[in-house]
């Protein structure tokens, strides 16, 4: 407080001030988590132990308007045969470390009554259908450990919670790849996610005691430390590509850049409004600079692969050449690159015999035993859950990324461009004069 303001006031003023102050403080969340104070009809925090303090801050931000404002909140979890397995606990704390007072907290409810907000809790598998009614006229419905809601669970919640600006709020660390409620909102356009990571990036309250146990957690178990403070799926499927762990060695592996190593560029292009174009670069088998573009035109993707190459007109760079990323290709060749090998997905591989698309190929020689990958949580996603099978001629065939996009929610446009940085193949042909149809 500025001194001389502070001379002017009196000990009550300055006590008042300092009194908001303190509770500006208690009210304060996550930075990555503000923007669940704006509306969005779903509304999803993902991640693993610590990161964020996922359950406490949701809680806290449901506490927070329920006092200034008329909200009725449903707490919800797949089972519930007692308090204990419910968010009533998580919610008492909150107001407790909130300072709020007038809150009635009762064994089967929490009511804030000089503003008319009713917190209940249920849990899905025992909900009737007269359950149902009585929670079309909340405001909120708080899913935590979302990722034990049940697919018959989803059917039934969403369109229970049907009041006009209504929201669903989902908390969860990930069991699988593809847990039932993410299958649920994918493809949705009004759904608000928030990825988390422990740490002070992404929570102010991290502490050293949690530092300590995270850090002897990944010592005694990698994998495990991964999905509980991470957020990685526990459970991957066996059609994977990529093993979990042979994808976290090769983030974790380190050497220096080998001085004599090549290097070469890999271009993912945009092909619709939410996916992103991605660009890696790599110094032999390490990946030395990476770049991500949202919304971004293929001149400007073009002229930033330019400026990742140094401009070197004989520096490799293969850019995913379907739908616009031709845009990209010929935008290079206009800057002065003469190594710009066009790519195309659905086109030949070098090895027919082995593969039936150059995607194919790609994904399958992917050095991933000699690799050193940047530590990217979004990146160890999408390449741990691109699946592949069998053609009935014994060829591997790589999950189409439509297909992948679909069940997963967004493109794996970083995986893709990975591929491509390290992909040894030259320019690829369609077959013929034909389109090729990817099927999966």
């Amino acid at each position: 407080m500025n001194a001389d303001i502070a001379k002017r006031l009196t000990y009550a003023d300055q006590s008042k001030l300092i009194k908001l102050w303190e509770q500006r403080e208690r009210e304060r969340v996550p930075p990555k988590l503000e923007c669940f104070r704006q509306p969005m009809r779903v509304k999803l925090a993902i991640g693993g132990r610590g990161a964020g303090a996922k359950s406490t801050t949701l809680s806290s931000l449901l506490v927070q308007r329920g006092n200034y404002q008329r909200t009725h909140v449903v707490g919800i979890r797949e089972h519930q045969n007692t308090l204990e397995e419910s968010s009533w606990k998580t919610i008492v704390e909150s107001i407790e470390r909130l300072k709020y007072r007038g809150w009635k907290i009762t064994d089967r409810y929490i009511d804030k009554p000089s503003v008319g907000s009713h917190f209940i809790f249920r849990g899905m598998s025992d909900v009737t259908s007269d359950d149902s009614k009585s929670l079309q006229n909340f405001d909120i419905a708080w899913v935590d450990e979302a990722q034990r809601l049940s697919a018959q669970s989803c059917t039934i919640l969403f369109p229970t919670i049907r009041k006009p600006g209504s929201e669903i709020w989902l908390s969860m660390n990930p069991d699988l790849e593809i847990d039932p409620i993410i299958a649920h909102i994918t493809g949705r356009t009004d759904v608000m996610r928030v990825d988390l990571l422990p740490g002070k990036e992404d929570n102010p309250w991290w502490t050293e005691e949690l530092q300590v146990e995270m850090e002897a957690d990944f010592k005694r178990d990698p994998l495990l430390a991964e999905h509980v403070w991470k957020g990685a799926p526990r459970i991957q499927s066996e059609r994977a590509v990529f093993t979990l762990a042979s994808i976290l060695e090769a983030m974790k592996r380190s050497a220096p850049v080998d001085d004599n190593g090549v290097i070469e560029l890999g271009v993912d292009v945009a092909r619709f409004g939410d996916d992103r174009s991605q660009i890696y670069k790599r110094k032999g088998y390490q990946v030395i600079d990476q770049k991500t573009f949202n919304g971004a035109d293929t001149q400007q993707v073009a002229r930033c692969a330019w400026d990742m190459a140094d401009r070197n007109p004989h520096t490799r760079i293969k850019v995913d050449d379907s739908g616009v990323g031709g845009g990209v290709t010929d935008k290079l060749v206009d800057l002065g690159s003469k190594a710009t090998i066009p790519v195309l997905n659905g086109g030949t591989p070098n090895d027919e015999k082995l593969y039936t698309t150059c995607a194919d190929e790609q994904w399958f020689t992917f050095p991933i035993g000699r690799a050193i990958l940047p530590d990217d949580p979004e990146l160890r996603a999408e390449m741990s859950t691109r699946m592949y099978k069998y053609t009935s001629d014994d060829r591997k065939k790589i999950e189409p990324k439509d297909a992948f996009k679909k069940r997963y929610g967004r493109s794996p446009d970083k995986a893709d461009a990975m591929m491509l940085c390290f992909y040894p193949g030259t320019a690829q042909k369609p077959r013929g004069d034909v389109a090729v149809i990817d099927v999966w």
